[in-house]
């Protein structure tokens, strides 16, 4: 089990470097949109929205249309204007959205893990499958323990390949959910006739040896093409992500602030960093890294706070209203200034700058972001800088000089130089020293 665990990584770094292309990271900011429910893709104006991005994520299916025509056009709309833009295209291996006779457009992922017995279920097979923690879905066992059909594909592999042959070449590649350190829900994860608990540290190995097997087929799938997922458990404190290292090109890291269990809520400002940095450090590839904040679109001093917060990091930004369900990509003044201010110039700091605030230098501006609890501060920069212009916060956005600057709890600013400064040579980040490798 250890030999196969050490070869499913080793095999997926090997992947990862050979298969997908090279890919530059764009300037800051940068943007991502996620659009994976209102599936309005066809509108001209959310196409425009989601050309805005550096990546965008949305959901369709077999067979989906919009004004009476499939994806494609969609696609191929999106690169016209946006040529640089990365679209990745949502799916999940570990849950359907129902049973074979009720799964709408997804009948033939249903009827094929009827047919195998590949959903998961309470014990050895029998009894029904067992209910996903998502209402009205259902769970699939996605390790490598599943039987495989005909061509020798467990369920793992012939997903992969089904959605590989599915979705039009032109994604970048897919966006894989839930890429959990551990399952949701109690099973028969290795198909013994036992029922496994979730909170096993068995069932979690089983859990993550299944997605190593899954992106590694992925990869091998498609050469030249990035995989990502929703890597939400990652930033949690304590996570172990050796066996995931390197997996990913990159992932979503869901709810990093706005929701009740958003590690920002209940842990604070330096719990979320962290957490933030050893994510990105897992990543292989470009790391295309999303930082993920949710909340009023009318709120502004917590939007600056998360997107400042954000540039603290080298990951792309996005933000849902917590009303929109991942359907909504509202606009800031501060998206305005996309790659605008051209490469960091200073590394992701792990210690304040002045008075608690922390500060990320770039060619051509700086972000500053005072963390929850801090207090409101005042620091002073050593030249003067401008502020950016917009009409949403025109005490804060109103385009003036300043020098001194007053920031309340909790929140951010980006700031424009008055002089460009030459950009850093490129270098290989090491990974941060808060990091305890396992």
């Amino acid at each position: 089990m250890h030999r196969f665990r050490r070869c499913l990584v080793a095999c997926t770094a090997i992947l990862i470097s050979a298969g997908a292309s090279a890919y530059t990271s764009p300037p800051f900011p940068r943007l991502a949109v996620t659009w994976i429910s209102n599936q309005t893709y066809a509108e001209p104006a959310i196409q425009s929205q989601l050309a805005h991005g550096d990546i965008a994520i949305i959901l369709t299916w077999p067979g989906w249309t919009g004004n009476g025509a499939g994806i494609q056009p969609v696609l191929q709309n999106l690169k016209t204007m946006n040529p640089n833009l990365l679209v990745f295209e949502y799916i999940k291996n570990n849950e359907t959205y129902g049973l074979p006779g009720s799964c709408g457009p997804w009948s033939a992922l249903c009827n094929k893990l009827g047919a195998m017995n590949w959903y998961l279920y309470p014990t050895g097979g029998s009894g029904g499958p067992v209910p996903s923690t998502w209402p009205g879905s259902t769970s699939i066992n996605n390790t490598v323990f599943t039987r495989p059909d005909s061509n020798g594909d467990n369920w793992l592999n012939w997903f992969a390949k089904w959605a590989v042959s599915t979705y039009p070449s032109t994604f970048d590649g897919f966006s894989v959910d839930n890429v959990f350190l551990k399952p949701r829900v109690n099973g028969d994860w290795n198909r013994d006739g036992v029922t496994d608990s979730d909170n096993s540290s068995q069932a979690a190995q089983w859990q993550q040896q299944g997605y190593v097997s899954f992106f590694s087929k992925l990869h091998s799938l498609m050469p030249g093409k990035f995989q990502i997922g929703n890597i939400s458990d990652w930033v949690q404190p304590g996570a172990v992500l050796t066996q995931y290292q390197g997996m990913v090109d990159g992932g979503v890291m869901e709810g990093m602030i706005g929701w009740s269990w958003s590690i920002e809520t209940w842990g604070g400002w330096d719990a979320m960093m962290k957490g933030y940095r050893q994510a990105m450090a897992a990543l292989g590839g470009p790391q295309i890294g999303i930082f993920a904040q949710v909340g009023s679109p009318t709120d502004y001093q917590s939007f600056r706070y998360g997107f400042a917060s954000a540039l603290m990091g080298d990951a792309f930004y996005t933000f849902n209203t917590t009303t929109g369900g991942n359907g909504d990509w509202p606009w800031f003044d501060e998206y305005s200034y996309q790659h605008k201010f051209g490469a960091a110039v200073s590394s992701p700091p792990t210690t304040a700058w002045q008075n608690g605030v922390y500060r990320r230098d770039y060619e051509n501006g700086i972000a500053l972001v005072n963390p929850k609890g801090n207090g409101t501060q005042t620091v002073t920069l050593e030249t003067n800088y401008t502020r950016i212009t917009g009409t949403q916060a025109p005490s804060i956005n109103n385009g003036q000089t300043v020098r001194t600057l007053t920031l309340s709890d909790r929140d951010g600013i980006i700031l424009l130089r008055n002089q460009p400064l030459p950009a850093a040579p490129a270098a290989v980040p090491a990974p941060p020293a808060d990091i305890t490798v396992q």
